[in-house]
């Protein structure tokens, strides 16, 4: 084991000396003689850790992240800060070095503590589909570059396709972290020019998300205020909540600077809530050297037990790659606890959502003809359903819209107004009429006899003005109806092209001829309403009440609302008798054209309408030969289809092992 005086901080966590961070050193090995409590602790602490990395390392190796957000470790920093030591002193392997960008696709290092001292090293390269086991340390960094010139190509670009390193030794602590490329400022050589963009993209696209720990390296020979690392995380993440800091290459501070790197580390220059550590990894003359990672360690640890100023780190627990070994584990999994509630959720949402967006793309269409029969069958019951539903006042729709019922009903509404207004508005005017009607026809009847002619003539001028408003009310019925029934052929057919447009061509050319018989009815009521007509004792009944309206009227002194916008009855016997009549007629005929209007426009334009599409849509099935061209998808949807049943997948088998966890 690693010696190291770190002292955790967190009472779940494990002492930094129990991070075996060297593959195979004998010489830092320490054999662990632990006993009661203590060794209880630790066997709960590694009952507790594995589980939950394995199970966010599982998430997102289904490829979860592609939908949600998983917990994770992001390391950032400028370039030649220092940022490669502290993984490879993490991991215990060597990774790709030089000059320029080094990283150049996203690795997630996965380490994996073996229970065993005995267990032998593994290691694992995987990306997009290939997957290339390893058996020793040395062949990491090889196999790395290999993964990102397949990957990114040979050049200097990036991409941002992941690459998986997976490590799994005894001397390694459970961890997971995502490394991304180091920032550059300025292109050189064969870089694209626009190279300092493409990677903060990059890693806006990793560090502003909440369910990240951003781990930023800073190398304490720089002014931590230029530090662009630094200056992006906090960026997004302005309080400094889910960001700790890494300062790297303490044995390069100018002398008489210590202390202000001491204040850093201590938190008091740039704040963090999650504060710094301070690690010395090897340098470039350690690598040239030939120094070993385990001597690494040893020199490591030696620096900051022998050093005037950076020693007090060490006791408090600041300092060494053993201390931030164990205070990143502790970081992960207490984030990994705290947003698994969070995260479940989100995964139990998206699947509902997924699952209904899968709905409207439908299932996979048959390759036998059998098998695409029965497919448009199923498609035009769907369809002739929905028209069903439409013509009974039936359908589902969306809160703040009404049913094509209720728009029909509210046009009946207005023309039963129309018609009203009609009769009501025109009692002036007729006044006038049967004023001039008498002086200019009246023969040699005497005073105070109604002349039925008048009365008549009156009559059919009133109704007649009526039949164009009652023509216009057909035409926008027409409309709505044709619009709902479009809109049901897009919600079922839309996917179909070819059907869709059969759909809209059949409402087209069935609209056009009930839409004709509608309007020839409507005609031919109004021509019918031309013969002034109504049964006796229900005229009887009408005039009855107007005459004992009128009288009550006259006797209390009063005017009806209904004759406020009216002259008062004439004192003329006869004028006074005819608006009776006119009264009477007209409540009894506006009733019926109130009312008889709107059933011929529901016959025709809702109901015959509505049939006779659904057996026109039904008669497609006859020609076979057809099912091909109808069936026939947008180039899209089989490819929208095929990605929503992919993440589905990934979603449901993210939610089975959520259910299974034991935390």
């Amino acid at each position: 084991m690693v010696y190291s005086s770190c002292e955790s901080k967190e009472p779940d966590s494990v002492s930094a000396s129990n991070h075996l961070l060297l593959n195979g050193n004998d010489e830092l090995v320490e054999k662990s003689h632990k006993t009661g409590p203590e060794n209880n602790l630790y066997s709960q602490y590694e009952e507790k850790v594995r589980p939950c990395i394995d199970l966010i390392d599982s998430l997102r190796a289904l490829g979860v992240e592609q939908d949600l957000a998983l917990p994770a470790i992001a390391v950032i920093g400028d370039q030649s800060s220092g940022k490669s030591s502290v993984l490879e002193a993490l991991s215990g392997v060597a990774l790709p070095r030089g000059s320029g960008i080094v990283t150049r696709c996203p690795l997630v290092l996965k380490l994996k503590k073996l229970v065993n001292e005995e267990d032998e090293w593994k290691g694992k390269v995987s990306y997009r589909d290939s997957e290339i086991e390893l058996s020793d340390a040395s062949q990491v960094e090889k196999e790395v570059s290999a993964a990102q010139i397949a990957i990114a190509g040979e050049g200097v670009g990036i991409s941002h396709e992941l690459i998986s390193l997976e490590v799994s030794s005894p001397h390694v602590p459970d961890l997971t972290l995502i490394d991304l490329p180091g920032i550059t400022r300025v292109a050189v050589g064969n870089q694209p020019y626009d190279i300092e963009y493409q990677i903060k993209s990059l890693i806006k696209k990793y560090i502003c998300k909440q369910e990240t720990i951003n781990l930023v390296v800073v190398p304490c020979n720089v002014d931590i205020a230029t530090t662009e690392a630094l200056r992006m995380a906090q960026e997004v993440d302005p309080e400094g909540d889910r960001t700790i800091g890494i300062l790297t290459k303490p044995d390069l501070v100018d002398k008489g600077t210590e202390d202000k790197i001491v204040d850093v580390a201590r938190n008091l220059v740039f704040h963090l809530k999650k504060g710094y550590m301070i690690v010395k990894c090897r340098g470039q003359q350690d690598i040239q050297d030939q120094l070993s990672l385990a001597k690494a360690l040893q020199k490591e640890q030696a620096f900051f037990e022998n050093h005037a100023h950076f020693r007090d780190l060490l006791e408090e627990g600041r300092a060494t790659i053993p201390c931030l070994a164990e205070r990143l584990t502790s970081e992960l999994i207490m984030h990994i606890c705290k947003t698994l509630p969070l995260l479940e959720n989100q995964i139990k949402e998206s699947h509902q959502k997924i699952t209904e967006e899968l709905q409207k793309y439908g299932s996979d269409i048959p390759e036998d003809e059998s098998g695409k029969m029965f497919f448009l069958i199923d498609k035009i019951d769907a369809f002739n359903s929905d028209i069903t539903a439409l013509i009974q006042g039936e359908e589902l729709v969306v809160e703040y819209e009404c049913r094509l019922f209720t728009k029909m009903r509210n046009e009946f509404c207005k023309w039963s107004a129309v018609v009203e207004k009609n009769f009501k508005n025109g009692y002036d005017a007729i006044c006038k009429q049967i004023q001039l009607f008498e002086n200019q026809y009246r023969g040699r009847e005497l005073p105070g006899f109604v002349n039925y002619k008048t009365f008549e003539t009156i009559i059919k001028k009133q109704v007649s003005v009526l039949e164009e408003p009652a023509v216009d009310m057909l035409h926008t019925v027409t409309d709505l109806v044709r619009l709902a029934f479009t809109d049901v052929s897009e919600t079922n057919f839309n996917e179909f092209f070819n059907l869709h447009r059969t759909a809209k061509s059949k409402i087209e050319d069935i609209k056009l001829e009930q839409e004709k018989e509608a309007e020839t009815s409507i005609r031919l009521h109004f021509q019918m309403e031309q013969i002034v007509y109504c049964q006796d004792q229900v005229y009887r009944g009408a005039l009855q009440k107007v005459r004992e309206k009128e009288a009550e009227e006259e006797k209390n002194r009063k005017s009806n609302q209904y004759f406020l916008s009216s002259p008062a009855p004439s004192s003329d016997p006869s004028i006074a008798e005819i608006f009776q009549h006119l009264i009477a007629y007209h409540q009894e005929v506006g009733k019926r054209i109130s009312s008889h209007i709107p059933l011929i426009i529901q016959f025709f334009i809702l109901r015959t309408f509505g049939q006779q599409l659904q057996k026109s849509m039904l008669q497609l099935l006859q020609n076979k030969d057809q099912y091909d061209w109808l069936l026939r998808e947008r180039s899209d949807t089989s490819d929208k289809r095929k990605f929503l049943k992919e993440r589905l997948m990934r979603l449901t088998q993210a939610r089975r092992r959520l259910a299974k966890f034991p935390g």
